[in-house]
């Protein structure tokens, strides 16, 4: 029986995330993990991980994942997941037409067999000078429960497929499903990526949803610092005619578009440059 995507996700309490300050110590794992395997690969240093955010600064990093920016903030951070999917269309141009005449930063979390199927698409946006591509695993299979060596190859493989397709990817991962095993930030850390999942549900991914109460549902939900989560396939039923309402209603709160890179390294975790592997290490 298939998976309601997300469905696991849609709501947090002040039970589900505590509010603690480490993004220091994520940060400097991150890097050096990226570090090491920068200088495997023969590239150059690392830059250093910026201060610790204060615990009054708001931001959200629960067992070292990281779920929403500084509530200080006036950014927030529209977020696409490209799933490999049954559905049709498989990607929405729409989505990506309505952020480019809205000059509307965003950032777009790939797996790389919706990458396979979709090579032109990925090209697209990646020649986006505001947009953000980066890892959303392979296979798209779930990993709760999985193990170090699990989750590692569900990012490595995803990052090389979208390296074949000439495509460095930024070092933010989400997991798929939102899933959260324990060994999640572990397995992130030696692979030099962020693990990231989001604040706002979108609820796209519901055929009944109409775009207006999408839009309704993400603006009730939107503060600052905020992570949206949507699709940009068939899973996203009503993003793309939601959206030109959305980032209006966004804009006049006040509220700046910004990446999800932008929100993580405010909040003092480095986010490492994409890097390229060589043939070697295919």
């Amino acid at each position: 029986m298939r998976r309601n995507h997300h469905r696991v996700r849609f709501t947090y309490g002040p039970c589900d995330l505590l509010r603690v300050g480490i993004g220091v110590t994520i940060g400097l794992v991150i890097v050096a993990a990226a570090a090491d395997r920068a200088a495997e690969i023969g590239q150059g240093p690392l830059p250093t991980v910026a201060p610790s955010p204060r615990p009054g600064d708001g931001c959200e990093i629960t067992n070292g994942v990281f779920i929403h920016g500084s509530r200080r903030s006036d950014g927030v951070a529209l977020s696409f997941d490209a799933c490999p999917t049954s559905h049709r269309p498989g990607f929405s141009p729409d989505i990506v037409d309505t952020l480019r005449r809205a000059q509307a930063p965003a950032t777009f979390f790939v797996s790389g067999r919706w990458a396979e199927a979709h090579p032109d698409a990925l090209r697209q946006l990646a020649a986006v000078p505001f947009f953000e591509v980066a890892l959303h695993g392979h296979r798209h299979r779930s990993l709760r429960g999985a193990g170090r060596e699990a989750i590692g190859a569900e990012i490595e493989d995803g990052r090389r497929a979208l390296e074949r397709l000439g495509v460095a990817p930024r070092s933010l991962f989400r997991p798929p499903f939102g899933d959260r095993p324990p060994e999640l930030a572990a397995a992130a850390a030696r692979s030099g990526v962020v693990p990231v999942l989001w604040d706002v549900v979108s609820g796209d991914p519901d055929p009944a949803l109409p775009p207006a109460t999408l839009a309704r549902n993400v603006l009730r939900q939107a503060r600052g610092g905020s992570i949206i989560v949507m699709h940009a396939n068939g899973r996203g039923i009503a993003s793309a005619a939601a959206l030109p309402e959305l980032i209006v209603a966004l804009r006049a709160r006040g509220l700046r578009l910004v990446s999800v890179g932008e929100l993580v390294q405010a909040c003092g975790v480095a986010v490492p440059p994409a890097i390229r592997q060589t043939d070697s290490h295919e």
